[in-house]
């Protein structure tokens, strides 16, 4: 499901490529089912493919801190957060320094660790649902 915040802003949207593009290359750029996650995400976000450069190098973490901070909607802040969550679980194996850089993103833009905690939680929740779906597929055979 691609939920998309309503109204969501040019600048709002500009922030959250940077912001997934971040999360993209702390374990390189080079993993298709983060690229395809991205891909589908910005499509839903209506953002043209010219807009955006996968293999660019990603904004400096001042940069994407700056325009994250700039974001006045905190339903919109807490969409990027999820986001960042869900693109990096997007191949079902999630990093150290994934966890640690967006608990700091979140806490450097004013989002509690327990509100990113309760998306780790619920990320986690959408695994194990996948995994059990896999099980009933596979098991008695």
């Amino acid at each position: 499901m691609w939920y998309v915040p309503d109204n969501f802003k040019n600048k709002e949207k500009a922030a959250c490529i940077k912001a997934l593009i971040f999360i993209l290359n702390i374990k390189g750029k080079n993993n298709q089912a983060k690229r395809t996650f991205i891909q589908l995400q910005f499509k839903a976000m209506g953002i043209p493919e010219n807009k955006y450069d996968l293999d660019a190098a990603p904004c400096s973490w001042n940069t994407m801190i700056k325009e994250l901070k700039s974001i006045e909607s905190l339903r919109v802040q807490r969409f990027i957060i999820r986001e960042m969550i869900r693109l990096a679980i997007a191949d079902q194996d999630i990093s150290d320094d994934e966890i640690r850089n967006i608990y700091q993103v979140a806490e450097r833009i004013g989002i509690s660790g327990e509100k990113v905690g309760d998306f780790f939680i619920w990320a986690a929740k959408g695994i194990e649902w996948q995994v059990e779906g896999i099980q009933l597929i596979e098991e008695d055979l």
